[in-house]
């Protein structure tokens, strides 16, 4: 699994410096003469070689006196000299391995600004922190965020995808030195110099820059890249975890091994507190483990653990930071933290909040009464639905009673057998059953003829009387 790691002091203090808590992140790609990645089998040309610019190369920036063969030049594209720069043309011979052929310039292609691997963190001197500390940034972190300050050195030349129709966000602007504001950006953009700089390679409308300004928030402020996340991790090349539960944290293009906190915060939150005592308490001498802290929607905080192996020791040290927190979270501005961890073999990630007793007030404890009251009612019901289905009863009847001393039972007293001419083709109206209302056994033709009433048979007593004598003498 690729791991990208930051330098350990000058990140943490970077992380801190000011209110703000942007970083500065330094574009990488470039298409100067002097870059080896930009010709082919990546070496510089000598000085007897015939450098070959293709059609569609972008402007090469030569920024140091060089000195060649034969230069073979597009029908369009560009070429520029530094300040006091000299090309000279020479016929003596090298004769290094390697020299003296056809020295092709292979750069191509824009390299894309939501490609994390164009960017890099750098110190107050403008130079790339390493990679050999506990203190990392997720993937959609390390593209520039809304509040980052994104540098374009001076002395290079840039070839940048920003896509199309997108909003892309940052805190500060330099290019070569000079400092861009939303509107002068949009300016240059216009320039054929910013026109060949900063494209969109698909042929779309180039996406529009905002250039923000700093976060004011003591607690931190969110990326303003998770909408982006998507687009960050096309180019990303994952690699085989060594752990059987990997998860991907929200930020992370690749899944992880480890374990992740999350918890909510306060007004007296302090994000430069908690990173001070993750560092000095829990990441001190760790030679594999690395932490990951980012702002969350909702006023959330995301701690993610991992190290280069299966995540145990990540785990490890994620444990004990998080029995730790909840014990002081009063002091740092938390509310709640949840746990969760993403290691080691056969190990099915799983969801642990941990609640503090001390923290339950009338309204949590009138809560949790509610809800236990909820889930009893629930539970009463499923259980007389279940009553209802072993017993066939279909509720609350005023039939389920006994009558005379004996058990009332529903359904036909009289089989169709006993009723003349049903099963010989007879009148198919004479099927019925005794209705136990009227207490008396069904009579032989009574329902097929309803002229013939039988006197004896008792009416429904909701009737008036005089209804009774009327129908009787029918």
């Amino acid at each position: 699994m690729e791991l990208w790691y930051l330098s350990n002091v000058t990140l943490l203090v970077l992380l801190m410096a000011g209110s703000s808590f942007a970083l500065t992140k330094k574009w990488l790609p470039n298409t100067n003469f002097d870059n080896p990645m930009n010709w082919e089998g990546g070496h510089l040309p000598c000085k007897n070689d015939r450098l070959v610019l293709p059609e569609d190369s972008p402007a090469v920036y030569i920024q140091a006196d060089q000195t060649i063969q034969e230069l073979v030049l597009p029908m369009s594209g560009e070429l520029i000299l530094g300040d006091n720069t000299v090309l000279s043309f020479s016929q003596s011979v090298d004769t290094s391995p390697g020299c003296g052929k056809d020295a092709r310039y292979v750069r191509k292609d824009a390299k894309k600004w939501l490609s994390p691997e164009n960017w890099c963190v750098t110190d107050d001197s403008g130079d790339c922190i390493g990679s050999t500390a506990n203190l990392g940034l997720l993937d959609t972190e390390r593209v520039p965020c809304m509040y980052d300050e994104a540098i374009f050195p001076a002395q290079k030349e840039f070839y940048v995808d920003l896509e199309s129709n997108m909003n892309l966000f940052v805190g500060k602007l330099t290019i070569a030195g000079v400092e861009y504001t939303t509107s002068s950006f949009a300016t240059f953009r216009r320039t054929p110099r910013g026109q060949s700089q900063f494209i969109s390679d698909d042929g779309g409308s180039v996406s529009t820059l905002t250039v923000k300004g700093t976060c004011s928030e003591a607690f931190g402020c969110m990326c303003g890249n998770e909408q982006l996340q998507k687009v960050i991790c096309e180019n990303k090349i994952c690699g085989v975890t060594n752990c059987s539960s990997p998860l991907r944290p929200t930020g992370a293009c690749c899944d992880m091994c480890g374990a992740w906190l999350a918890f909510g915060y306060d007004r007296s939150f302090r994000m430069e507190k908690l990173k001070q005592d993750l560092t000095d308490s829990y990441l001190k001498g760790q030679t594999s483990v690395k932490a990951m802290v980012s702002v969350q929607p909702k006023e959330n905080i995301q701690v993610v653990f991992t190290d280069k192996y299966d995540g145990e020791q990540a785990t490890q040290v994620a444990k004990t930071f998080e029995t730790n927190l909840v014990k002081k979270k009063r002091d740092f501005g938390i509310t709640e933290v949840t746990f969760q961890k993403f290691s080691g073999p056969d190990v099915v990630p799983t969801s642990e909040p941990v609640i503090d007793n001390k923290d339950l007030g009338s309204g949590g404890i009138a809560g949790i009464v509610i809800a236990i009251m909820v889930i009893l009612a629930i539970m009463m019901v499923v259980g007389f639905m279940l009553w209802r289905r072993r017993t066939g009863s279909s509720g609350f009847s005023i039939f389920n009673r006994a009558e005379k001393g004996g058990d009332l039972e529903l359904g036909a007293s009289i089989g169709y057998d006993d009723f003349p001419g049903i099963n010989d083709g007879g009148d198919a109206s004479m099927r019925g059953f005794d209705n136990p209302m009227y207490e008396s056994s069904g009579k032989n033709g009574v329902y097929s003829d309803p002229s013939k009433v039988d006197p004896t048979i008792k009416f429904n007593p909701v009737y008036s009387t005089e209804g009774i004598e009327e129908d009787s003498v029918m």
